[in-house]
């Protein structure tokens, strides 16, 4: 397994720059992967022509530090299961943009939100069902493009969606690619009432991605140790899984110190379990 980090967790620098943010988490803090995602401001530009000039300047970087990318889907102010036809439009012109970006950047990963049912007036079967078919359509262009789109379980709330086992795999079997996986985050299981190995026992064979952080249940994404998740007992049941883990956990204004204490937590945990 590679330890990575999500490029979000810096937005509280003064000077936001996603160049520093690559090469800062690479060169200093030792990370083998850096979770970018698709929208302002840590994606300039994005959802207009300015997003070029980004993506350029990203590709650039690439090529000069030895690391790999996955590319997190936009989703502040977008649901993948509007009814809105219009927004359902741009949402899925910009998921299949971030899954364009990915193939350009030579990233085979792009991690994306399930929605929410936006009001009590619309039933949520149906909206399952249409966000189903949304993702199936952009589905088509991952494929395309041998990316894969990995929907991310999400945390326990009234009105999402893709929140329970039996939810995810309904998504999953709904859609039925090998291009559309699972982003499992262990935070969101947590706030379930659920182990993080239920999860890992019953979707294994869609794991293709994952997020690490700690909680005492709710919607936080905290340092490891700060939380109750027993991560060992995790990481030993994801076995074989062996690509990215992604660091979500953080204290704002002290991002480094506990980016090092995550990193440090987890390589100590993978060294004891290789020797078992």
């Amino acid at each position: 397994m590679k330890i990575g980090v999500a490029a979000q967790i810096f937005w509280d620098y003064e000077k936001l720059d996603l160049n520093y943010v690559i090469t800062h988490a690479v060169n200093d803090l030792g990370f083998e992967c850096v979770e970018i995602l698709c929208q302002s401001p840590m994606f300039p530009g994005w959802g207009t022509d300015k997003a070029d000039k980004t993506k350029e300047e990203i590709k650039d970087i690439l090529s000069t530090i030895d690391t790999s990318i996955s590319l997190h889907a936009p989703y502040h102010d977008l649901n993948i299961a509007t009814w809105n036809l219009g927004v359902r439009y741009e949402v899925i012109k910009q998921i299949k943009e971030c899954v364009k970006v990915s193939n350009y950047l030579g990233s085979d990963i792009v991690v994306v939100h399930p929605g929410y049912v936006a009001s009590r007036k619309y039933k949520k079967d149906k909206t399952f069902d249409m966000m189903i078919e949304n993702f199936r359509e952009i589905t088509k262009t991952a494929e395309d493009l041998n990316v894969k789109l990995c929907m991310e379980n999400i945390a326990s709330k009234p009105k999402a969606m893709g929140v329970h086992i039996h939810e995810i795999k309904r998504i999953l079997e709904g859609v039925n690619s090998e291009n559309f996986k699972l982003t499992l985050d262990v935070a969101h299981i947590n706030t379930t009432g659920l182990k993080p190995r239920d999860y890992v026992e019953n979707l294994k064979e869609y794991i293709f991605h994952v997020h690490i952080s700690d909680n005492t249940g709710g919607n936080d994404h905290l340092p490891i140790g700060l939380g109750n998740i027993d991560f060992e007992e995790f990481l030993r049941e994801l076995k074989p899984y062996d690509r990215f883990l992604i660091i979500e956990g953080w204290i704002p204004r002290n991002q480094d110190h506990f980016l090092k204490w995550d990193k440090m937590q987890l390589e100590n945990i993978l060294k004891r379990l290789e020797s078992t």
